[in-house]
């Protein structure tokens, strides 16, 4: 049977530059693909799309429930940001698939895309929201 790999690049990318040593140069982008390498050679998908955040916090989110990540939002400049861009430009390079939809998250694009898909879908993320997608074949 077909399978479709659907990942979270925000989440795991976020992850990883947190959990790798700052010795490491662009840890995110290093950790990430080493996550992504894993995961084609453990679970060998048919298809696979990559999907990413074009708004983090999105204003439909913010005007239903005003709390939305504030507990996020800072004056810092987001020390993941540079290497989040660069990511998907060496991603993109590849040949994978990189999708994202402006004024949402890689989530809603993750949920989408699996509830068009035909055949098992796996989804890696860190994002618990996409248990909601969870169902018995």
């Amino acid at each position: 049977m077909s399978m479709v790999l659907l990942i979270d690049y925000s989440s795991l990318l976020y992850r990883a530059f947190h959990s790798l040593p700052e010795t490491i140069p662009m840890r995110g982008v290093y950790g990430f693909l080493g996550m992504l390498a894993r995961l084609l050679a453990d679970r060998r998908p048919e298809r696979l799309a990559i999907a990413v955040d074009e708004d983090w916090r999105p204003a439909f989110r913010v005007a239903a429930l005003p709390t939305y990540k504030a507990h996020r939002v800072s004056d810092e400049p987001d020390p993941v940001a540079p290497e989040e861009a660069l990511g998907r430009q060496l991603l993109a390079a590849l040949g994978f698939a990189v999708a994202g939809a402006r004024g949402f998250e890689a989530e809603d694009v993750i949920a989408t895309l699996a509830a068009r898909a035909r055949g098992a879908v796996e989804v890696v993320s860190g994002d618990r929201d996409l248990f909601a997608l969870v169902r018995d074949p």
